[in-house]
């Protein structure tokens, strides 16, 4: 566009497409909704399990407030979790709205036949503006039950704006993994208490010395309620792996189904900076707007298939074909491949490769990903003039490799954290998951190598990794 003679137009971007924003909130609800099974499958206690899982939970969905309501031997508790700086008035309101929709799920004349007590959740929710709308619509009621079980408990959320039936899908997909949690976790406490009664009443018998008739059959009685009991538990844990499953089933098909989407998206990107080239002079730039949309649609790419990736680390599946490659090819290739974004953060970027280096065995396209992990990581943390060096050497049985710049360094208690999924430092300064070290770290781990990074405040950082030689692995491949 030229500047006319009164001054530079302003140009209007245009709108977001709302089916991209659709999709990338589809990828973050699944890959919230995996992380909180992974919390109701070790599920311990509310405070452990449900609260962590409430705040991943309010990420995807915007809360107001959250009400769990228990019943368990006769008594019923309601546990609320506000947001910050909610009134009273309001939180009165939210009580009441869950007690009388628990009051009608399980039948009762009365809210106050409920003899319900209240707690406090841990956690404060964050704080939410409330738009306009209808208020009965911020409400979400599911009932917890699990099977052909009676029902236990209700879970309340109250949304920051009105929730539509995907945003009731959502919470059910949660709802329903939560019962079976508590279930479980309601079954184990009753198998303890009532084995640990029957070990009592043995216990009592034997010291009394009473072999009579009575004693025997009560003591074998508790036995068989326990052997009852314990099969019922190892249900529920059946019905929790086929709930992980089902969710892994989830991952794979609305993965595939949204990759479908976004290569259109790129391509069609693809074609239209083509013609754009062609339509216009060659010295002028690609339309910003084309440019945005490839690369939200290429990062969206690539968090799908981190998360794939990660699970398959999880479960102890990820593909790796080993096959003998040179360790300095890798190394080029990988700095071959940032030599655009070097220039345009003026780096500098150097190899440093020990030469008649032996062949190493391994995942090139994998080993490719690693490097390009630790590098990309380096470019965001180095300021303009700075300095990025790719190293590998042999040591021993193993080639090592190294990434090395001379950005701010990494805290002492942060590197004990890098490797972990989701963790980001809070002085990080760039946008990303918190996925990409972890990634990165199950990769070597499945070469049968280790990853660490050496830094001190200031001075920049050092990753490094090793991949065993070929000669001595004997392995080549791995499912």
């Amino acid at each position: 566009m030229r500047e006319e003679a009164s001054g530079p137009s302003t140009r209007c971007l245009p709108p977001a497409d709302p089916s991209f924003a659709s999709l990338e909130q589809a990828y973050r609800r699944l890959e919230h909704l995996y992380e909180i099974s992974k919390l109701f499958a070790s599920f311990k206690s509310v405070a452990q399990s449900f609260d962590p899982a409430l705040g991943i939970l309010a990420k995807s969905l915007p809360l107001r407030s959250a009400v769990l309501i228990q019943t368990e031997n006769g008594q019923s508790r309601m546990i609320i979790w506000p947001s910050e700086f909610q009134d009273s008035e309001r939180l009165r309101a939210v009580k009441k709205h869950a007690e009388a929709s628990y009051a009608y799920l399980v039948g009762a004349k009365s809210t106050e036949s409920l003899g319900l007590s209240e707690q406090p959740g841990e956690t404060l929710l964050p704080w939410q503006e409330q738009s306009e709308g209808d208020e009965e619509k911020r409400f979400i009621v599911i009932p917890l039950v699990v099977a052909q079980h009676s029902l236990f408990g209700a879970l309340q959320l109250e949304g920051a704006m009105s929730l539509d039936k995907k945003d009731l899908t959502f919470v059910n997909a949660i709802a329903n993994q939560l019962a079976i949690a508590l279930e479980r976790d309601r079954a184990w406490r009753r198998d303890i208490t009532r084995r640990e009664d029957a070990e009592e009443e043995r216990s009592q018998a034997e010291t009394r010395g009473a072999a009579s008739e009575r004693d025997r059959l009560v003591a074998e009685s508790s036995s068989d309620r326990y052997e009852a009991l314990a099969r019922e538990n190892a249900q529920l844990y059946k019905q929790a792996q086929v709930a992980v499953r089902e969710r892994e089933q989830i991952l794979g098909v609305v993965s595939h189904d949204l990759r479908n989407p976004l290569s259109t998206i790129i391509m069609t990107t693809d074609a239209l900076a083509q013609q754009e080239a062609t339509a216009r002079r060659p010295e002028l730039p690609v339309p910003k707007a084309v440019e945005r949309i490839q690369r939200a649609a290429e990062r969206m790419m690539r968090l799908i298939d981190d998360l794939l990736d990660f699970v398959s680390i999880e479960r102890g599946h990820l593909s790796i074909k080993r096959q003998p490659n040179d360790a300095g090819a890798l190394v080029n290739e990988t700095l071959a491949s940032f030599e655009r974004v070097a220039q345009e953060h003026r780096l500098t970027m150097t190899a440093e490769v020990e030469p008649r280096l032996p062949p190493i065995l391994c995942d090139r396209v994998r080993i490719l990903q690693v490097l390009s992990n630790l590098v990309g990581n380096a470019t965001k943390v180095t300021a303009e003039g700075g300095h990025i060096t790719l190293k590998v050497e042999a040591h021993e049985n193993q080639s090592v490799f190294a990434v090395a710049d001379d950005g701010p360094g990494i805290r002492a208690d942060d590197i004990k954290h890098l490797f972990d999924r989701y963790w980001r430092s809070g002085e990080a300064r760039y946008r990303g998951t918190g996925q990409g070290l972890a990634i990165a770290s199950g990769i070597v781990d499945a070469h049968g190598g280790r990853i660490w990074v050496e830094s001190e405040r200031g001075h920049g950082a050092t990753f490094r990794f090793t991949v065993p030689l070929a000669e001595d692995v004997s392995t080549v491949a791995t499912p």
